[in-house]
């Protein structure tokens, strides 16, 4: 068969019914063998760990973080996820995701794919995951709630409306006028006709958000200033949001700490009892990608920030190579990372197996099958071999054989050893 009949062959296939010999829906394996992040909730925790011990350590990991005392402000649990590349710490990292987003209790739940070599463009990958518009919804929700609870700060506002009967239904505090800074500022701007009065009531607003800002932030006018560009656009958003997000300001490395207090206390003033980060792809501090000054630096500042910050919960993953290396260069930082540790290990046969069942079961026409058909167990053993054992790489040869199953076994043929050998190993 030539090129061209393989791909006509292909093109003609109807994909409702071409895995309909098997009894599924679709081929369940992910192509790539790697974890699909945007995948739904339902499907990752369809996927539970395979792994009693893993499976018990994240979900005492979750339990013991999210539901510890809430009189303290120390919410403070890290936990370390290692195994060699390939062995499912991804899909480890949004099953607990999932979970934490299916519990009663509110928590915000970040994923960050890569911290970068920067402890700044961490926090800035903090502030793009939560997203352009809720941030700076998040932000002017504070400042909006805190002007229209102290007298103070509404009076010095309400000196610039005009009290005249030619606006008697504009009102600037009227709960549409308040959504964000633009429509609070034009429905002043509208009654002010006098051009030096409404510098000054940009003046007077721009000071009050600042204070309200310093104020939240430990006095800090850096912070406070940083924000108000962003709220307010000064600088065009599209600038003031990439220096956020890309860890470019200057002042961010001097204050990751203060910055992150700033960011939980927003998103918590939102009703959110608890803030989790979850950091995949941990290893870049030891790729030799950073200088020895660089390491230093990264790791001391992290290690301060973990100290510092205690209204967070940490999940990261990592390989177990990269742990062992961080143990070297910084055992202080080791230390604090080894709360929790939960390491994966490869797949033994047996997991292979359950792993084949639990995908197939995406797939299912009948639910209450729970074979590994249309796979035997020499083949599903013989992938496990060929894999090296490694979840990621076993994956990836499933998604491929099943396809080959597809176009050349018949109805009640089965993937077989020799099926395996057969378009694998040659």
């Amino acid at each position: 068969m030539n090129y061209n009949e393989i791909l006509k062959q292909k093109r003609e296939q109807n994909p409702e019914t071409k895995y309909k010999k098997f009894g599924l829906k679709f081929n369940p394996f992910p192509k790539s063998g790697t974890a699909n992040i945007n995948e739904s909730s339902e499907t990752t925790e369809f996927l539970a760990p395979i792994d009693e011990d893993v499976l018990n350590r994240i979900i005492n990991y979750i339990g013991d973080s999210l539901y510890s005392n809430d009189d303290s402000d120390d919410y403070k649990l890290i936990g370390t996820i290692t195994g060699d590349y390939g062995t499912g710490k991804t899909q480890l990292l949004l099953f607990a995701k999932s979970l934490l987003l299916n519990e009663p209790k509110k928590a915000y739940v970040l994923y960050i794919n890569n911290p970068g070599t920067k402890l700044s463009k961490l926090i800035g990958s903090i502030i793009e995951n939560i997203g352009q518009e809720d941030f700076k919804k998040f932000l002017w929700n504070q400042i909006i709630e805190t002007i229209n609870s102290e007298h103070n700060y509404k009076n010095r506002l309400t000196a610039f409306k005009n009290v005249s009967l030619l606006f008697p239904n504009s009102d600037p505090f009227a709960v549409e006028n308040q959504a964000n800074h633009k429509l609070f500022f034009e429905a002043f701007k509208i009654q002010i006709t006098n051009k030096q009065k409404e510098k000054e009531f940009n003046e007077v607003l721009k000071g009050i958000i600042i204070e309200i800002l310093s104020r939240k932030n430990e006095d800090d006018t850096v912070i406070a200033n940083y924000f108000y560009d962003l709220i307010s656009e000064d600088f065009g958003v599209s600038k003031t949001w990439e220096t956020l997000i890309s860890g470019d300001g200057n002042f961010l490395d001097n204050k990751v700490v203060k910055l992150l207090n700033a960011i939980i206390t927003i998103v918590e003033e939102q009703g959110f009892e608890r803030f989790y980060l979850l950091v995949d792809e941990f290893e870049d501090i030891t790729s030799g990608r950073l200088s020895k000054k660089e390491q230093d630096n990264y790791t001391y500042n992290l290690r301060t920030l973990i100290d510092k910050q205690r209204k967070w919960c940490l999940l990261i993953a990592m390989t177990g190579t990269a742990l062992k290396d961080i143990e070297a260069l910084s055992p202080p930082l080791y230390d604090r990372l080894t709360d929790r540790v939960i390491t994966i290990e490869r797949l033994s046969n047996e997991k292979a197996q359950i792993l084949i069942k639990n995908y197939l079961n995406l797939a299912r026409e009948n639910e209450d099958d729970d074979s590994f058909i249309p796979f035997d167990e020499d083949a599903i053993n013989h992938l496990n071999l060929i894999s090296g054992e490694l979840p990621r790489l076993f994956l990836r040869y499933s998604f491929f054989i099943l396809e080959r199953a597809v176009e050349d076994l018949g109805d009640g043929e089965t993937i077989s050893l020799d099926f395996v050998k057969q378009h694998i190993d040659n």
